[in-house]
């Protein structure tokens, strides 16, 4: 087998496990999924009985309603029969006894609302349908309602008031789904090799045009040495940089003769090589600041679903380190790099508990709050950062010693993990969640304001106040009057 065909086996290789992958992991988060939206389905349905959310009217003994014999389809629990008694159109029906009197609770199909198109879900009593995302399945037998290829993947249970739930993948949003899902996975990898085999050329040639350079310039340092005439003939090559390299070469060499522009000719060329290496230092911090927010973002992704959290903390760190009057370099940089990576130790937390949608166990929390410490410990490995891992650390403590891990208090917690711990809670709760939908900034102040003097310092708070309102305004947020000037008005800066 020559080397050609070695490669192919191994690049198909590679494709079909990228494959495999992509599909294993599609199908558990699938399953994942299904099961969650069938219990929060569930769990919704239950609530509208048991808090009587719809139509509830007693029912006479006979079941004789408006003249009608009601006694051959509606019975105590779920019932099948689909056109709405009380309520125009379709409804669930539930009959219930209370106090010796038999009730009926109607909910209209309209008050019922799922979420997603990833799945379509069915609810049927007796073997018929009374409710479906899909509206045309009303009123079908089951067994005629999930009847395609995707049904297997599907979950289904009951309900505690007995109504049957069945869930399965939509199959249109489920095969653009894996079709995305195996281009995402190739793409990337497609243009790894392509930008490997770009860059090994390039390095080749590199490699090669300094080779001979590095001989001529040697040739010509003997010349100089020995005082022979010197004249530079540039080598042929396609790489920019070394290109500069050569003309400023031809201009030191050129000049040689003449002490004085030979002199001049060679402090500037200093000078343009400074403002170089300046623009280069300047772009490589660009771009490890680039690396570090991409870092960040994917450690959110793992665990919210967002690349934009760290982000907005650290520009609101920074805005209220402004506000406070904090011009020190370093202290500003550990503002700036602390908030965008507060979190990235939650890469190292199993998904089980990061990733789990209820209240954690105290053992779980226990195993999350090492967010902290494994954040400072990979923040550590970079020199000079001290700083940055102080606010990696300690932005879940409290001003009042009951936060962790080390539970510093207002007098040994630095005022920079203060702004980002402050400026983090505020996010948080202005963000949604799988779990709850985002605060806005008026109510996520007024819910912060019951942690001031326990989490939080009460003038930091009051200086981000000034902030948020400054950020509403200048974002375009606030008109007449907007949440902005009721946080400015109200007493104690927020409404009570």
């Amino acid at each position: 087998m020559d080397k050609t065909t070695r490669i192919g086996a191994i690049v198909n290789g590679i494709i079909v496990t990228v494959f495999i992958l992509l599909l294993t992991a599609f199908y558990i988060r699938l399953d994942k999924e299904a099961l969650r939206d069938l219990n929060d389905f569930s769990e919704m349905l239950d609530s509208y009985i048991e808090n009587r959310i719809g139509v509830v009217v007693e029912l006479p003994k006979d079941l004789k309603i408006n003249g009608s014999d009601y006694s051959q389809n509606l019975k105590i629990g779920p019932n099948s029969y689909l056109k709405g008694i009380f309520v125009k159109g379709y409804s669930l029906k539930y009959v219930y006894e209370e106090k010796d009197n038999l009730f009926l609770l109607e909910i209209p199909i309209s008050l019922i609302r799922f979420p997603t198109r990833e799945f379509k879900i069915i609810v049927e009593v007796d073997g018929r349908v009374v409710y479906s995302s899909e509206r045309g399945l009303i009123g079908n037998l089951v067994n005629s309602s999930f009847n395609n290829f995707t049904d297997f993947l599907g979950k289904s249970g009951t309900t505690k008031y007995k109504f049957n739930v069945r869930i399965s993948p939509n199959p249109d949003v489920l095969l653009s789904s894996v079709f995305f899902n195996f281009l995402w996975g190739l793409i990337p990898w497609v243009a790894l090799v392509t930008l490997n085999n770009i860059h090994a050329r390039k390095e080749k040639d590199l490699e090669k045009a300094a080779s001979a350079l590095q001989g001529i310039i040697s040739d010509m340092i003997l010349r100089v040495e020995t005082g022979e005439y010197l004249e530079y003939n540039p080598i042929e090559t396609k790489h920019e940089p070394l290109l500069k390299v050569q003309n400023a070469i031809h201009n030191l060499f050129s000049r040689y003769t003449e002490a004085i522009a030979g002199f001049k000719s060679t402090t500037e060329e200093l000078e343009n090589t400074m403002a170089q290496i300046e623009e280069m230092q300047s772009a490589l911090e660009e771009r490890n600041f680039l690396l570090i927010n991409t870092l960040a973002e994917t450690v959110e992704l793992k665990d919210i679903g967002t690349g934009e959290h760290s982000k907005k903390v650290m520009q609101l760190s920074l805005a209220l380190a402004t506000k406070l009057n904090i011009t020190d370099p370093e202290e500003l940089n550990a503002i700036k790099y602390g908030a965008i990576l507060h979190d990235v130790g939650k890469i190292g937390i199993p998904d089980q508990i990061l990733l789990k949608p209820g209240k954690l166990s105290p053992e779980e929390f226990e195993i999350m709050k090492t967010h902290t410490i494994l954040g400072e410990r990979v923040v550590s490995q970079i020199p000079g950062w001290e700083l940055v891992a102080d606010v990696v650390r300690h932005h879940h403590e409290n001003i009042d010693g009951s936060g962790y891990p080390d539970g510093l208090s207002k007098g040994t917690l630095s005022l920079r993990a203060q702004i980002v711990s402050l400026v983090d809670v505020f996010t948080a709760l202005t963000e949604d969640r799988p779990y709850r939908k985002a605060l806005s900034p008026l109510e996520a102040l007024e819910l912060m304001q019951s942690m001031v003097g326990t989490k939080f310092d009460r003038e930091l708070f009051e200086k981000f106040k000034e902030v948020v309102v400054e950020h509403m305004e200048f974002s375009g947020l606030s008109k007449d009057k907007s949440e902005a000037e009721e946080i400015s008005d109200s007493e104690g800066g927020y409404l009570a």
